[in-house]
């Protein structure tokens, strides 16, 4: 039994706290509900930002300090002071822009993302755009220098400058590159790390994405982690548990009554301002600040909008603007409890991708839902899996062969206030939302971008591919060709025999075969093998004997002009006549 003066303790702790909690409540679902806000959150993401900015110079500060304690010899301290001196600013400078922006670069508005020389990018549309791609990790184990473009063109190729001309040097050349980016790849490829929460370049006070300042810097970092972590769990997680109930009951509620309407302009009308205000409040309740840009390329009407995938909390970002209908694998618990609230008010496709059945059936009702004008937009994410928001995968085909117009979404999160990654093999749902709720916030741009259709040559594959592109290259984001569903199977053969067949496409730039010249007198071994009966192989080489050789080039010693020439293998081969050959042969 509780003492009185515990009863009076609780007592004026609810007088004073649930007060203030439940204004502030209140308002937050006022706001949310007319789509309005008061720029709290803003000045809210600002502090936050001054405070890594201080963090990240007391980090530095210290190791400064443990460099100078460090046993050093005398003469060594006298010549590095003056190097330490000028190089004092701009360490600063690069350190303060590191913790402002961490991979952002302000640009007319607009972040855009800094290049780094770890990523491995094959997309060539990135070059026309403001943004810049970067790795996606801060905690890289190598530094990659080795780049491969197998989807080169010759005429790229052709400008590639070689310390000599030669056809032998283009084969070491490619050669030391292919075994190099192979040694990279087995220590650290560039898939695995797509489906691990991204690494942080400055430390955020939160040891989940940022493990490797998990260490003792100082009393004064310590203190400041030690109050934000009161602060998260304290203030913020009552507060934002409170806006998740409310905003999980209104969805509940407010579907089961739109399901009750019959289909029609009504119907739809009460849908799009029920998911309007319960996907508004929802966001407040991880204290998500989202920027739209380029609105005018937002759909509409029936259509396809695609956009790249990090977690369930893409559906809420998006649906904060803009009403969906959804497609996507069927879950239970919570988030089913919420799949199938959603399926009151309006159509989406829920399937098993287990079940073959369920993938075939997917096709057929996709088809339908675009033909039909009154059904909202399909929001679809064609990698098929949740990855880091470092890259843009593989899509699937499936949603490109329907023939319905394209809306392409870019969505790029920050992720020095919160990691949005859901891992979904190591963290439920509960476990994920929780940790949102936990983090400082939420803070993601949204582009929408031109809508695109597909030619009518171009096959669906060439279609995704060239959408993908566009959403890597608008986001900022690396331009992977993998499948995201690696991180559940092992490699197909299919996959592995599309790389080899694009390695061996670059190395057809210096060998080439041609058939033989037919022979004008004499006979050859395989002559008098068919005059015998015998069926005889042809050569490797195409050619019966080594005179047969036909010479690609040759150049007259005295006047130094081409006599005879034969189309090169490539532009910066140079082949060499035929009795140089023979001669090494000799």
């Amino acid at each position: 039994v509780p003492s009185p003066l515990a009863e009076h303790a609780i007592l004026l702790a609810s007088t004073f706290l649930f007060p203030p909690v439940a204004m502030v409540v209140i308002v937050v679902i006022l706001l949310a509900t007319l789509g309005k806000s008061l720029g709290l959150r803003e000045i809210y993401v600002n502090i936050l930002i001054r405070i890594f900015e201080w963090g990240a110079s007391q980090i530095k500060t210290t190791a400064k300090l443990k460099r100078k304690e460090s046993h050093v010899p005398l003469d060594m301290h006298i010549e590095s002071d003056e190097d330490e001196e000028e190089e004092e600013v701009d360490e600063e400078e690069s350190e303060r822009k590191s913790a402002r922006s961490d991979g952002y670069e302000s640009s007319g508005g607009f972040s855009r993302r800094r290049r780094n020389s770890g990523a491995s990018v094959s997309s060539r549309t990135s070059s026309v755009c403001s943004l810049r791609r970067r790795h996606g990790s801060g905690n890289n184990i190598i530094r990659r220098d080795t780049q491969l473009n197998l989807d080169d063109d010759e005429d790229d190729l052709s400008r590639e400058i070689l310390p000599v001309n030669s056809r032998g040097w283009a084969v070491i050349g490619d050669s030391v590159d292919f075994i190099k980016n192979g040694i990279e790849a087995i220590i650290e490829d560039e898939v695995t790390s797509r489906f691990e929460a991204e690494q942080l370049m400055t430390w955020n006070m939160l040891t989940r994405t940022s493990t490797r300042f998990f260490q003792f810097v100082n009393w004064k970092l310590t203190a400041l982690y030690m109050a934000g972590f009161i602060f998260r769990y304290a203030c913020l997680l009552p507060m934002r548990l409170t806006l998740f109930v409310i905003g999980l009951v209104f969805m509940l509620v407010s579907t089961a009554v739109v399901g009750i309407f019959p289909d029609g302009a009504l119907k739809k009308t009460l849908n799009h301002k029920a998911m309007l205000t319960c996907h508004r409040i929802l966001s407040r309740s991880i204290s998500a600040v989202i920027y739209f840009h380029d609105e005018q390329y937002r759909s509409s009407s029936h259509g396809i909008a695609v956009a790249n995938h990090t977690s369930p909390m893409d559906v809420m970002v998006l649906s904060t603007d803009n009403v969906y209908a959804l497609i996507g694998q069927s879950h239970g618990g919570l988030l089913g409890l919420m799949q199938r609230a959603l399926s009151r008010a309006s159509s989406h496709i829920w399937f098993d991708r287990s079940e073959a059945k369920d993938r075939s059936a997917v096709s057929k009702l996709l088809k339908e839902h675009v033909s039909d004008p009154d059904k909202l937009p399909i929001l679809i994410f064609p990698e098929g899996t949740c990855i880091n928001n470092t890259s843009v995968m593989m899509f699937k085909k499936g949603s490109f062969e329907v023939g319905a117009t394209i809306y392409p979404i870019a969505m790029k999160y920050d992720s020095r206030f919160g990691d949005p990654f859901w891992n979904s093999s190591e963290q439920s749902w509960g476990e994920y939302i929780l940790r949102m709720m936990t983090s400082w916030a939420i803070i993601c741009h949204v582009w929408y971008l031109p809508p695109m259709t597909r030619g009518e040559q171009e096959e669906a594959v060439d279609f995704a591919n060239r959408v993908k592109k566009v959403i890597a290259a608008r986001g900022g984001l690396v331009d992977l060709e993998w499948d995201g569903m690696l991180k559940r199977c092992k490699v197909p053969p299919k996959l592995v025999a599309k790389q080899q067949e694009k390695y061996a496409n670059r190395l057809s730039r210096y060998t080439s075969t041609c058939e033989p010249f037919p022979r004008v007198h004499g006979s050859t071994p395989n002559d008098e093998a068919e005059d015998e009966g015998i069926a005889a192989s042809p050569p490797i080489s195409g050619y019966n004997s080594l005179e047969e050789l036909p010479e690609d080039v040759i150049v007259s010693d005295e006047e130094d002009v081409v006599v005879e020439t034969r189309p090169l293998p490539h532009p910066r081969v140079r082949s060499r006549p035929v009795s140089h050959v023979v001669e090494a042969i000799n």
